[in-house]
């Protein structure tokens, strides 16, 4: 039973950890507020920038899994991508687009940011701080609460509650195309995932897979556990490309969500997970506007360590950067250190 409840952790989002320091870091501070919006990455004239590819290559050969990492600055264009075509777990980086679609709702009069949404006993699932609230008699939340405890605090309750709002995971990747976002795919609740990794092989319960039904589980073997793990690695419905999601942030500079694109960032802006990632090496008060997602290990593979966001510089423009490591066997802190290092080889090349 530890097993399976370290398995159903699965994409717990960054576990708080000290920042880590930087030598040399500029002591120029950079603005703590959104700026206006500059013109949109998908209206400036792409440039590749192969130093900085070749950069990210030399930080991003340390790891013994596989880096994916893109980078889009959001002002001129400029692009460099490692991998940036190769499909990744999202894990729970998938709660960034879903917040995207529900703001798309909002604009369009579909959803209101204060309507009042019930959420019952078999939708709670773990890492979920509504899941707390809720065993204290808090039995509905608003869905302005669900959209920042999904982004700010990776809630799961909160995240696979969205999915069921938002229609599904065929609706979703539909209007994330609608609002032109390309290689972002959502597929299902993060609980079908918790069931393929916890019940292996085992079939759907006719009204859906609960926490309790999969406590209920057998403990998967040694084999069967990886051969799940793989599964995920290769095939998991929630995947994305690092060149998709630097795309799906520049379209937030463009007309995704025009209503709500400010509370979006400043909501992104105060993400409690992931500390030590693309924030860890950057200096004190840059604002960086990110969303993590994490696998936890399974026999010693972690399955995925991602970050995803935007750093505003010194100058006031903004560049957008996605990490995605796949199926490394390093430690969490050697994971989230290179995170940390591939963001800050981006800084050192725009932050003049």
């Amino acid at each position: 039973m530890k097993l399976l409840a370290a398995l159903i952790l699965l994409t717990v989002s960054g576990l708080t950890m000290p920042g880590l320091g930087c030598s040399g870091a500029p002591t120029t501070k950079p603005p703590t507020e959104a700026p206006e919006s500059t013109t949109p990455a998908h209206a400036a004239k792409s440039s590749h920038d192969a130093a900085l590819e070749r950069a990210l290559a030399s930080v991003a050969a340390e790891s013994d899994g596989i880096v994916a990492v893109s980078v889009l600055h959001l002002g001129n264009g400029t692009r460099a991508s490692l991998h940036g075509d190769r499909r990744s777990p999202m894990m729970s980086v998938f709660k960034l687009p879903l917040a995207i679609v529900a703001l798309s709702m909002i604009d369009e009069g579909e959803l209101r940011l204060d309507q009042d949404v019930p959420i019952s006993e078999s939708e709670l699932r773990p890492v979920s701080p509504i899941a707390e609230a809720w065993h204290q008699g808090a039995h509905s939340v608003t869905i302005e609460t669900l959209l920042v405890r999904t982004i700010q605090d990776s809630d799961n309750t909160a995240g696979d509650k969205l999915v069921a709002l938002e229609g599904g995971g065929q609706a979703i990747t539909a209007r994330l195309r609608r609002l032109g976002i390309m290689n972002v795919d959502i597929g299902e609740q993060e609980i079908e995932m918790f069931a393929r990794l916890g019940c292996p092989g085992a079939a759907r319960p006719a009204d859906g897979w609960t926490m309790p039904a999969i406590k209920a589980c057998p403990a998967p073997t040694k084999a069967v556990q990886l051969a799940a793990a793989q599964h995920e690695l290769e095939r998991s419905p929630n995947s994305a490309t690092t060149d998709g999601l630097v795309d799906m942030l520049a379209a937030l500079d463009g007309p995704a969500i025009p209503g709500r694109r400010d509370w979006l960032r400043d909501t992104l802006a105060g993400t409690k997970t992931g500390p030590a990632r693309l924030k860890g090496l950057l200096p004190e008060g840059t604002r960086v506007e990110h969303k993590t997602g994490t696998g936890d290990d399974i026999d010693g593979l972690n399955l995925a360590t991602n970050d995803v966001g935007v750093i505003t510089l010194p100058d006031g423009s903004r560049v957008a950067i996605a990490v995605l490591i796949a199926g490394s066997r390093q430690d969490r802190a050697s994971r989230e250190r290179l995170i940390a290092r591939l963001a800050r080889t981006v800084w050192d090349r725009f932050a003049r």
